[in-house]
């Protein structure tokens, strides 16, 4: 289990996920289709598409130790900006012990393995540095389904590897969109929620906070 947790500072108006029971996942997110894109019967098939997209997301997560899932609503106010973000720890993904746990490091073995198992992968990897965390970016852009055209032609999906601090694991960050049309845009301001992010130690559950007092 790892020991300090992935925060993020996401500008705008995002929804979590309750991810705590696979009932608690399915009433969260049909709450947040709801409160993302509103009641009324002419947003039905909207509301579908939100739940959809995020149950998928979902199922993404499954072959590895899923930590979160949200949805951003708008980045800014007015504007609506579809984006869902995906945690989760690869449960076949280990570095060998000689790797050492330098961040950098575990990023060139990664690297080097991309080359090697994932060419297609590796020609579109860029590394993002910034104040936060290390990480490396691969990214793909496929056509969209017929029933996100509202957005967009292609859907942009982006996984960024980061390095936990002080071991040798790995979390992916996924972030995608139907927004693919305008993929350097959209990059652009993934990496920029990458570059900010930080690593810190967990909260305390409420019911240990109780205890503790």
């Amino acid at each position: 289990m790892i020991g300090s947790e992935l925060r993020f500072r996401l500008p705008g108006r995002w929804f979590s996920v309750d991810l705590s029971t696979e009932t608690a996942a399915t009433a969260s997110i049909a709450a947040i289709a709801r409160d993302a894109v509103g009641p009324t019967d002419d947003r039905a098939t909207e509301r579908a598409t939100v739940r959809r997209r995020l149950h998928e997301a979902v199922a993404a997560g499954a072959a590895g130790d899923i930590r979160a899932l949200m949805l951003a609503h708008e980045i800014t106010p007015g504007t609506p900006l579809p984006v869902t973000l995906l945690v989760f720890e690869p449960s076949d993904l280990r570095m060998s012990p000689a790797v050492g746990t330098e961040p950098r490091t575990v990023l060139g073995v990664l690297t080097e393995a991309l080359a090697r198992l994932d060419p297609e992968a590796h020609a579109s990897s860029v590394e993002v540095s910034g104040p936060g965390v290390p990480a490396l970016r691969t990214h793909r852009v496929e056509d969209a389904g017929p029933d996100e055209d509202v957005h967009g032609t292609r859907r942009l999906s982006a996984d960024y590897w980061v390095p936990v601090p002080e071991t040798k694991q790995l979390l992916v960050v996924r972030l995608a969109t139907p927004l693919g049309d305008i993929e350097n845009l959209m990059l652009s301001l993934f990496d920029g929620f990458i570059a900010a992010a930080f690593f810190a130690a967990p909260q305390p559950s409420p019911l240990r906070q109780a205890l503790l007092r």
